[in-house]
């Protein structure tokens, strides 16, 4: 297992381990059995639905960001696997009488790898900074 996932377990990187706790009968504690390891962008693919952007007044550079981060190719026993998030974007208008709010999925050809880079972009061109990975 550890040999597996060799890339994935470096020094000081925070990791999501998917396993089995089970008494350990030669020391009388614990052991874990891990069946999956992700790094933190994995584990968003793997658990995330979408990332929700808000939009008031100016959209985000949606096209520059996909291209910058695009989903990753897992190469798996089943074949390729495109792993990345999908984006939707929150817009709302706000006026004196009230507002409105939409919410836009734009489609499964506009996806993402979220990684730490990727989020910190779409943060920074999201109104007033609300960009989120949402998990439903």
């Amino acid at each position: 297992m550890i040999q597996r996932h060799r890339h994935t377990l470096k020094d000081d990187e925070f990791i999501v381990v998917m396993g089995k706790v089970m008494p350990d009968r030669f020391s009388g504690g614990l052991q874990l059995n891990v069946t999956q390891v992700w790094d933190l962008a994995q584990a968003r693919c793997r658990f995330g639905k979408f990332l929700r952007v808000a939009v008031s007044g100016k959209a985000p550079e949606v096209r520059r960001l996909l291209a910058e981060y695009p989903p990753q190719v897992e190469h798996t026993e089943h074949g390729e696997l495109l792993r990345g998030l999908p984006v939707r974007l929150l817009l709302e208008r706000r006026g004196p009488e009230g507002g409105a709010m939409a919410q836009l999925h734009l489609g499964d050809q506009a996806q993402f790898f979220p990684s730490d880079a990727a989020l910190a972009s779409w943060v920074a061109q999201a109104d007033e900074g609300r960009a989120m990975v949402v998990y439903e």
